[in-house]
């Protein structure tokens, strides 16, 4: 039976933010299928696979005091997306986000695409 459903992929996104914010790249890592990609931010080389991923969002937690959503989770069918505020640590500054996430019918995360810029990085 499928896990799928709106109301799982918000507490997904949920869980992703609070994963970050509480530094356990592991609880992050395993929202994802086992070859899934990430690409943050779009048009740069993507991370594939969970050994990749780990690498990847190593660094995320090493760098990020707090990740937070900024309003609903938007669903449809198998996708979610939301908007999101990382706050660096020990810097001055946020960064603005809108990450668009696929999902398999297990209800994990095959593809995730982060949307930002440096018009994107904020101070105060």
């Amino acid at each position: 039976m499928s896990k799928l459903n709106d109301q799982h992929i918000r507490d997904v996104l949920q869980a992703y933010v609070d994963a970050i914010s509480g530094d356990d790249v592991e609880a992050v890592v395993a929202l994802f299928d086992d070859d899934a990609v990430v690409e943050d931010p779009i048009g740069t080389p993507p991370n594939q696979g969970k050994d990749a991923l780990r690498a990847f969002y190593q660094i995320a937690v090493d760098a990020v005091e707090k990740m937070e959503l900024e309003g609903n989770v938007r669903v449809r069918d198998h996708y979610g997306a939301a908007a999101m505020r990382a706050k660096p640590k020990g810097v001055d500054m946020h960064m603005e986000t809108l990450d668009v996430m696929e999902f398999n019918e297990e209800g994990l995360i095959t593809k995730m695409t982060a949307y930002w810029g440096d018009s994107n990085m904020v101070i105060g």
